[in-house]
């Protein structure tokens, strides 16, 4: 099923669940398939340039198919990836004895991801297919896409360095990504002290990447060789030193908190609380006062 299209289910769909977001230039779609039977259904239609990734069969195996009625002569393997460019439709098979499989759908803006990266576009790597390929990197990241919590996938940082990442590992294919040197100390404190300044805002990596005058790629990579931290972590710390400091210094409540400090609702800061600090926030308020 293309991402774009919810409603014609195949007949050997016995349901589907699908959860969209977009970052970046990139738009990740998270889909779990509950089938009984053959099934072959569009994954990616020709206006897109995709990729889909298989993380999870069960019971049998799934197929990319550049045509409908043509079988993949690749050998299938576990958390196989395949590339569609632009024009060119992505049909997806699965065998009589699969019921149940977990995929990915990566549908790439190549216009915004140019002018976003500039000299790190190649758009020739995205010209041509690519079927049944494999890379540990690419699933470890796009697994981590789709499984940011709903709470946390409003907040750019996290989504655009991950799908920053991805883009660079597909545009350099099998090549070894050149390492990114630590920022210098003006770029770093001019990033910190523009993250510090805006905060609560949701500031996207596009802007830090802009402030330090680096890719995206290469300030991400270089932004946590300076500070052990990604953007997005670093930011998130400090957020949680403006809850603290609303816990301590002030008899708000936490939705007072949550809305002053950038977090979705209530739950979205105890949640994240309890995950960064080890207790909910009323704990640690109440045993500090």
């Amino acid at each position: 099923m293309s991402a774009d299209d919810a409603t014609a289910l195949h007949e050997n769909v016995v349901r589907i669940e699908r959860r969209v977001h977009s970052w970046n230039g990139v738009t990740v779609v998270d889909v779990h398939e509950h089938t009984r039977g053959e099934v072959l259904h569009s994954l990616v239609n020709d206006e897109d340039t995709g990729v889909a990734l298989a993380l999870n069969e069960v019971g049998g195996v799934t197929e990319p198919r550049l045509k409908p009625d043509q079988a993949c002569t690749l050998n299938h393997r576990p958390n196989h990836m395949t590339l569609v460019p632009k024009g060119m439709p992505l049909w997806g098979y699965a065998t009589r004895d699969l019921h149940y499989s977990r995929y990915a759908l990566l549908l790439f803006d190549l216009h915004a991801l140019e002018m976003r990266f500039e000299e790190d576009f190649d758009a020739g790597m995205f010209a041509r297919p690519r079927l049944r390929f494999t890379d540990d990197r690419l699933h470890a990241l796009i697994r981590m896409l789709v499984d940011i919590p709903e709470e946390d996938a409003s907040m750019p940082l996290l989504g655009d360095s991950l799908t920053s990442a991805v883009f660079a590992l597909l545009s350099n294919e099998n090549e070894q990504l050149t390492a990114s040197p630590k920022l210098s100390c003006h770029a770093l404190c001019l990033v910190e002290s523009y993250i510090q300044d805006q905060l609560p805002r949701r500031i996207e990596l596009r802007e830090l990447a802009e402030l330090a005058q680096m890719s995206q790629w290469h300030f991400s990579k270089g932004f946590k060789e300076s500070t052990g931290l990604s953007p997005y972590q670093w930011q998130l710390t400090k957020r949680l030193e403006m809850v603290k400091e609303s816990l301590l210094q002030s008899d708000a409540p936490l939705n007072a908190i949550a809305t002053a400090t950038g977090f979705r609702d209530t739950t979205h800061l105890v949640r994240t609380f309890k995950r960064r600090i080890g207790e909910a926030p009323a704990v640690w308020r109440r045993d500090r006062r």
